[in-house]
């Protein structure tokens, strides 16, 4: 009878066991799951459009706010890409007389052209961004 007491005792404790080891793996589809279907993040957009307007401004303007305001996924051609929409605002940094004047690109409607800025003055801006999923991660450019 010891003999059967053990083996239930043993029984028990590796159902418990595996049970356990069932739940995490579960968590962990979910959280991989989550992770891998989910778009790209609103600093994902902030980067990108933040590079933009310091590269083509040649570093007289900066991105002084920006936020996301609204994306869409699609599936072409059995690549995934996403379609975020934002406004922010860009501050020119450059203090000569003249101003800056910086044309910028961010949607299929055409530039968007900045007058002439001066040191301090920030203006709103609008578009959308593109993403296409790599294996690695979300890559985006203006569209």
């Amino acid at each position: 009878m010891g003999n059967l007491q053990e083996f239930n005792e043993h029984t028990e404790s590796g159902g418990i066991m595996r049970t356990i080891a069932i739940v995490v793996a579960l968590i962990g589809v979910i959280v991989f799951s989550k992770l891998y279907l989910a778009g790209p993040s609103a600093s994902d957009g902030e980067q990108v459009v933040a590079k933009m307007i310091h590269d083509n401004s040649l570093g007289n303007m900066k991105l002084a706010d920006f936020k996301a305001t609204g994306g869409k996924e699609y599936i072409l051609s059995g690549v995934r890409v996403y379609v975020m929409t934002f406004e922010g605002s860009v501050e020119c940094t450059n203090s000569s007389s003249e101003g800056t004047n910086v044309q910028f690109a961010f949607d299929r409607r055409g530039a968007a052209e900045v007058s002439p800025m001066h040191a301090g003055e920030r203006r709103v801006v609008r578009g959308a961004i593109q993403f296409e999923k790599t294996s690695y991660a979300w890559v985006g450019q203006p569209m």
